[in-house]
């Protein structure tokens, strides 16, 4: 039987990155430091969503605002090499949203970001009609668009369900250190979030709790249906009501991070809509993040790159 193709839109945050190879942390104090080059390439949580999900043969709108500059150029083009639709308002007083990534070795990384056009960000820049159209709405980039965050992405997100839409949120790490009211404001969407993705420290943050895993199961208690963290090295887990499943990680060279959580994202996503358990969801997710990581040049793989791969390492074993 011929896999569903799923139709899927993104809201949220159009960001150009600039990415450093791995380096050694950086020393206190005053520093100069040298790479061979920076990458310049798509980014933000929700483009990052779009294009991966895009790549994965979904088909993609993306709802978002960019400035008139050459970055805006750069993702126009890349939303179009992805075949994704992009609604996109330009908004000339404003630049498009940028991000200098310190990536290091072993791991980690430091972002510095301007959200730039990504503010001008509304409500009404996402089409009524646009929820007849998709199976499935992803929101991210919560804390880059702040003109939508709290009721705004609440309201977004109960008529995507009143549409008969899955949704999905990906928040982030808070810039400014998850204090009562913009936890309030995230907390907020939880009622109408079909799959709630964050690392550990952020599913710890808005849920709570030290515990990532106590503090998932709060945010389902919140009203969210099930709770996927991306643990890193160590895999994702999904938590839900029905109970835990954990998936290991692939180990792979690191040269790229940032984006491979959104990439994620989309992979499972993709996944659970083409019927795929959550198990396998969360193995099929874990094996596109790891192509993401080892990869910065190529960051978003094809259906049959990812099945390749989880294809070599299975007969490896």
């Amino acid at each position: 039987m011929a896999r569903r193709i799923c139709r899927v839109v993104a809201v949220g945050d159009a960001i150009v990155d600039r990415i450093t190879p791995p380096m050694r942390p950086l020393p206190r104090g005053d520093f100069q430091g040298h790479i061979a080059a920076f990458e310049t390439l798509p980014g933000g949580n929700a483009t990052n969503f779009a294009l991966q999900i895009a790549r994965l043969g979904a088909k993609t709108t993306f709802v978002g605002v960019l400035g008139r500059d050459a970055n805006a150029h750069l993702l126009r083009e890349a939303y179009r090499r992805q075949g994704v639709r992009a609604l996109v308002r330009t908004d000339a007083g404003h630049p498009t949203g940028a991000t200098v990534a310190l990536s290091w070795t072993g791991g980690g990384r430091a972002l510095i970001t301007s959200l730039g056009a990504n503010g001008e960000l509304r409500l009404r820049d996402v089409p009524a009609k646009i929820l007849k159209q998709v199976d499935h709405l992803h929101r991210a980039g919560f804390w880059w668009t702040p003109r939508l965050m709290g009721r705004p992405t609440a309201l977004l997100l109960s008529r995507a369900r009143h549409a008969g839409v899955g949704t999905s949120l990906d928040m982030s790490t808070d810039p400014f250190g998850w204090t009562r009211e913009r936890l309030r404001a995230a907390r907020m969407a939880l009622p109408f979030v079909d799959t709630f993705f964050g690392n550990e420290v952020e599913v710890s943050a808005l849920g709570g709790d030290r515990s990532p895993f106590e503090a998932a199961r709060r945010i389902c208690a919140m009203g969210a249906r099930e709770v996927v963290i991306h643990r890193g090295d160590r895999g994702s887990a999904w938590i839900s009501p029905d109970g835990i499943e954990k998936v290991p990680a692939f180990s792979v060279p690191i040269e790229n991070p940032t984006g491979c959580g959104d990439v994620f994202n989309a992979a499972y996503v993709n996944a659970r809509f083409g019927g795929d358990s959550v198990t396998e969801a969360l193995r099929f997710a874990n094996a596109c993040s790891a192509l993401h990581i080892r990869d910065r040049r190529h960051p978003y793989s094809r259906l049959s790159d990812v099945r390749r791969f989880l294809a070599s390492r299975f007969t490896e074993s």
